[in-house]
């Protein structure tokens, strides 16, 4: 992950709980946050100030922690959490059970409270924490699978499949987004429980955990799990020129075994599907009034298309008028 892409992982200043050189007056935020600490500094030189935001959906909180020194920081009140870190700035480092994970920009570590996790932080470290009730998981689990386990849940320690860390982070992106900004609107419980559910289905789906073995239908997680490959390789290059090929390779699958996972998935065809999604990126630029300098063909060519007749012709039996007619509607919309 380069460093710029992290940008819009961090928290407007409206969320700012802490920002002081002050520990003592950080001390009892961060403990309403996280739970209760150890920290043992590592080294008696002038530190940065610390900076601390924090936010709320549903039952899980999202803060992301600065500490500005250099600092190794244990916590002590994890009962009943999963914590998952994923670093945003600098570098971090996190030991569990005896191993040292480096965690750099976009890496994510997830940790329970019998792991007793040390987190260790360099002078620009900057990381987003998610804390969920461990219990609220595992209720959640019964209701999404009619399964009860017979265990504590516990997810592998590193979220180590680069598809399943794009996929993390690009929640991530949408979750600090709609943070930043909602401004004066306030969020109902509608949809608080919404994004909860989709934190909380998407690390179930995603990252390995011990509820997962012998699961009904793993066959059709594979299917998933191939679509959501495909799906997000067709997102992150939606403006290149993509093959068939091209999005089975990042699939890791046969294009016949791709069809079939977009089709248990209730969507069309691979490549239809990319049609879909240029298409519904350029009438959306079309109507924006930033893109309206652009003409038709230079928004059409962004997106991936080299012919403008086809084009042309897609479009239209996808929204029943001309690009031209969407922008000439656009542009006459009242302020």
């Amino acid at each position: 992950m380069r460093p710029d892409d992290q940008a819009d992982l961090f928290l407007s200043d409206r969320f700012s709980k802490v920002a002081t050189t002050d520990v003592l007056v950080a001390r009892p935020v961060i403990e309403q946050l996280q739970g209760s600490y150890l920290a043992h500094p590592r080294t008696s030189k002038p530190h940065r100030e610390m900076q601390i935001r924090a936010a709320r959906f549903g039952e899980v909180s999202i803060s992301t922690f600065a500490f500005g020194r250099a600092v190794d920081i244990t916590p002590t009140g994890l009962e009943d959490a999963v914590v998952v870190t994923t670093a945003i700035k600098g570098r971090a480092g996190i030991a569990i059970d005896g191993s040292t994970f480096d965690v750099d920009i976009g890496d994510t570590i997830i940790a329970h409270a019998e792991d007793r996790p040390v987190f260790m932080y360099e002078p620009d470290t900057e990381v987003l924490k998610l804390r969920f009730h461990r219990s609220h998981l595992e209720q959640f689990f019964r209701q999404a699978y009619g399964r009860a386990p017979r265990s504590t849940l516990r997810f592998e320690t590193a979220m180590s499949d680069p598809h399943t860390a794009a996929r993390w982070r690009s929640l991530l992106r949408f979750l600090v987004l709609t943070l930043n900004g909602a401004g004066a609107h306030t969020r109902t419980m509608l949809e608080l429980a919404s994004i909860e559910q989709m934190l909380m289905l998407t690390l179930l789906n995603s990252q390995p955990h011990n509820y997962a073995a012998g699961l009904p239908g793993s066959a059709q997680n594979v299917g998933s799990t191939a679509f959501e490959r495909a799906s997000d390789f067709i997102r992150q290059h939606l403006a290149s020129d993509i093959a068939l090929a091209d999005i089975a390779q990042a699939a890791c699958c046969s294009p016949r075994s791709l069809a079939r996972a977009f089709r248990d998935a209730g969507e069309a065809p691979p490549m239809q599907y990319v049609r879909k999604l240029r298409l519904e990126n350029i009438r959306r630029e079309l109507l924006a009034p930033a893109a309206w300098r652009k003409t038709v063909a230079d928004v059409a060519f962004e997106w991936g298309y080299r012919h403008l007749g086809e084009f042309n012709r897609q479009y239209r039996a996808a929204f029943g008028e001309t690009p031209s007619q969407t922008r000439d509607g656009a542009c006459v919309l009242p302020a």
